[in-house]
């Protein structure tokens, strides 16, 4: 520090100093509620708070389905992976949207299917190649 000031940095060294807004606020939500999926609270008398219900007992059906179509496909020459694929998508979305217990099941079906199908893709098209030769 000098006597007249604090120090100034020389030129080129950095950008100046950012200016932060106070208090920006979150953005605005993407679909405002309600939207399908969404819970509404039940009424309830006044002076007294809202009831909200329960997720859906047990694990999502089409996640455990996914999951074993798409290890399926290890055994069926792939076919079954590709329903195990379609299966967990519809499962990771559906659970997202209810709150129902099976959304690691439908991830894990989705990366199983992938792997085996890109394995038996890979194991298909090298044995083309392999019989053109």
């Amino acid at each position: 520090m000098t006597a007249s000031g604090p120090e100034q940095p020389s030129r080129g060294v950095g950008p100046p100093p950012l200016d932060y807004p106070a208090d920006v606020g979150l953005p605005p939500p993407l679909y405002p509620p309600p939207y399908p999926g969404y819970y509404q609270p039940y009424p309830t008398s006044p002076g007294h708070p809202p009831i909200w219900p329960l997720k859906p007992p047990g694990t999502n059906g089409k996640a455990v389905a996914a999951l074993v179509t798409s290890l399926g496909g290890l055994i069926c020459c792939g076919l079954p992976a590709l329903v195990g694929l379609v299966l967990g998508i519809v499962a990771m979305r559906e659970t997202k949207r209810t709150g129902q217990d099976g959304h690691a099941l439908g991830v894990a079906a989705v990366v199983v299917s992938v792997v085996v199908l890109a394995g038996y893709f890979l194991y298909l098209s090298v044995a083309i190649l392999l019989s053109l030769r």
